[in-house]
């Protein structure tokens, strides 16, 4: 097991613009990257017998993750920006978050090329700090929590799909009172304005009861956020979301929109405890075994999503040597296995956390079939009902 400090890159994207992404991170040199299916909500006026209403629309998208070392991902999150032009509004969202992997063996030795086009020198680009909030609901649910921070400005909200694991296996009979398909919806917001939308999800959710769900909270960095939350027909030469970005870009920062009535009390049932979120990443159908050793040694749950590993022309072209470049080993076994992966996430105490990343190695998780891939990133607080 290897330990590898690095920056993980996050681009939601149109699906439309997907192969826009995949081209430049081969251009780039990037090796390889995890996609999974998602659909950003917007609301749109419908007209109907009786006037018109406002109605959720849903675009499918596609959720692209990969990996850089520390200090190179603001470039390579301008060059997916311009190729998917996401500085226009609606089209997706790019930040960045500092994870700590634990792999396998070597890192890829990937020869990056991250040279920013001529006309990024002559535009402020550059990243602002936003949270991330990570809810799990029960499925369902997530349409009408979406709907409601619609309604009120505050954020595009991104859902994706997947299956709860944990408390309901060991409730034997009762498991049946809560079903096993879970939504997971993500919230991009400006920090001023965090407590406020975090506030509005556990109460429009009822996250304090038991087995609804849980949240956590975040901090990245994000270059683009997607601020299309009305899908309306264009009056004007420039919509309201272009103005406001670049009143962003004037401003340096999003502060000047926060929102008026932010800053109140936060969200009761928050855990101000030293937290981590740990994300398990293996072969398809390979994710029993360590959320089981992750519940053993104390974890309160794990919510498990499908996703693909896709290889970009480098990785391949690794693969095809027989992994004989520094790091090939790790890449030939990954990469000659299925493309189906299994990514489980649980929020846990730091130290449990620590404790986790021995007992996952001493069960064979990062060796095969598993192949396992643990990423550690830092949470700020959460929220669930399930607590003690």
């Amino acid at each position: 097991m290897i330990r590898f400090e690095a920056s993980k890159v996050v681009c939601i994207v149109d699906r439309r613009l997907t192969p826009a992404v995949e081209e430049e991170l081969r251009r780039m040199g990037v090796g390889g990257y995890f996609a999974e299916h998602a659909k950003q909500d917007s609301v749109r006026m419908r007209r109907g017998l009786f006037g018109q209403r406002t109605v959720l629309s849903e675009a499918p998208s596609d959720i692209i993750r990969f990996h850089l070392p520390r200090g190179r991902e603001t470039e390579a999150m301008v060059r997916v920006a311009a190729a998917a032009d996401l500085f226009l509004p609606g089209r997706g969202s790019l930040f960045a978050q500092p994870v700590t992997l634990f792999l396998p063996g070597k890192p890829p030795k990937e020869k990056l090329s991250l040279e920013l086009p001529a006309w990024a020198s002559r535009v402020p680009l550059k990243t602002s700090p936003h949270d991330l909030i990570w809810c799990v609901v029960q499925r369902g649910r997530a349409s009408e929590l979406a709907f409601s921070l619609l309604d009120m400005g505050l954020c595009v909200p991104t859902v994706c799909y997947g299956e709860g694991m944990g408390l309901r296996d060991r409730l034997g009979l009762l498991r049946i009172t809560i079903p096993r398909d879970k939504e997971i919806l993500m919230a991009i917001v400006p920090p001023a304005d965090s407590d406020f939308v975090m506030d509005v999800m556990v109460r429009k959710a009822r996250l304090r009861e038991p087995g609804r769900g849980y949240l956590c909270r975040s901090r990245v960095h994000a270059l683009v956020t997607n601020t299309q939350m009305y899908r309306d027909p264009r009056r004007h030469v420039a919509s309201m979301e272009q103005v406001i970005s670049t009143l962003d870009m004037l401003r340096g920062s999003t502060d000047w929109r926060r929102l008026p009535y932010a800053g109140g009390r936060p969200a009761q049932g928050g855990h101000a405890r030293r937290l981590a979120r740990l994300s398990l990443i293996c072969e398809e159908g390979a994710g029993e075994k360590p959320i089981a050793v992750a519940l053993n040694a104390g974890a309160g749950g794990a919510t498990k999503s499908l996703m693909l590993r896709q290889m970009t022309g480098a990785e391949a072209a690794a693969e095809g040597a027989g992994g004989e470049e520094e790091g090939g080993e790790w890449i030939a076994r990954g990469a000659t296995a299925s493309h189906a992966r299994e990514r489980c996430d649980l929020v846990v105490p730091r130290e449990l956390a620590q404790d986790l990343e021995t007992k996952l190695e001493e069960s064979g998780f990062f060796a095969a079939p598993s192949m396992g891939i643990a990423e550690v990133s830092q949470v700020i607080d959460a929220v669930s009902g399930n607590a003690k």
